[in-house]
């Protein structure tokens, strides 16, 4: 059985004004789906179907078999977990605070994170060398930072599957990288994992499953040989572009035509 199967998802903000029509696919255990689509082409609006916080106007999506919309949030929550586009939070939290409430779903109501919860705060923020900031406000860290503890406060949670929404817009190159050989870790481990990109390269250096929203609201979803094509991005942009083979990294590379 899929992980998540996503059923002629439809969604609209206003009658006959449709954001995305007939959207189908599935998703499974370790699996990287990365979708790709200019502003206001629905990516932000599909994550959050995924994540209940948008109400479909047609179709179902489906966790482990089970429809979200019969779902509690907590049990919600121990199935997915967001990072948002707009991650920047106004909280005068620490960070290993801010941190510990992914653990929420996991602990009864009035239940404190322990010993335990506290450990694998740390184990995850040594990820990335990051176990100095532990103390530091969350309000306090540069936006890079701030990107970067909100990816490990969605490891904190433990999904079966991660969502983000344009991780690495605030990440300069070698974090980007760390961050995408980390999604690549992650699958290897069994999490299937969502992410929407701006950056055709970052669909090349993962070679995954693919979803590119064209003009309309249609989503086709493939493998990045059938869809990563010239016309395939020159169509959804409005702009012209090349495909560069790099015969040194085995991979294809996209460069605007200017």
């Amino acid at each position: 059985m899929p992980l998540l199967s996503v059923n002629n998802a439809a969604f609209a903000y206003q009658a006959g004004h449709p954001i995305f029509n007939d959207v189908n696919f599935q998703l499974n255990a370790g699996q990287i789906f990365t979708i790709l689509g200019p502003n206001g082409a629905g990516k932000s609006t599909l994550l959050k179907c995924l994540l209940g916080l948008q109400e479909l106007q047609r179709g179902q999506i489906l966790i482990g078999g089970e429809n979200i919309t019969g779902m509690k949030r907590r049990q919600l929550a121990q199935q997915i977990a967001y990072v948002p586009q707009d991650y920047q939070v106004n909280t005068g939290l620490s960070v290993m605070d801010y941190l510990l409430t992914a653990r929420a779903p996991y602990l009864s109501p009035l239940q404190l994170p322990g010993k335990e919860e506290r450990q694998q705060v740390l184990t995850q923020l040594a990820r990335f060398n990051l176990r100095h900031l532990r103390g530091r406000r969350f309000s306090s860290l540069s936006g890079g930072q701030q990107q970067l503890v909100t990816i490990i406060k969605a490891l904190v949670q433990q999904p079966k599957l991660l969502i983000l929404d344009e991780p690495m817009a605030a990440l300069d190159l070698s974090r980007q990288r760390q961050v995408l050989t980390l999604l690549k870790e992650l699958a290897a481990t069994g999490m299937a994992i969502i992410l929407t990109t701006h950056l055709p390269d970052h669909v090349f250096l993962l070679d995954s499953k693919v979803g590119l929203f064209f003009p309309g609201g249609t989503l086709r979803v493939g493998s990045t040989t059938q869809l990563m094509t010239k016309d395939n991005l020159t169509s959804i942009y409005h702009t012209p572009v090349e495909l560069v083979y790099l015969p040194q990294l085995g991979r294809y590379t996209c460069q605007l035509v200017v």
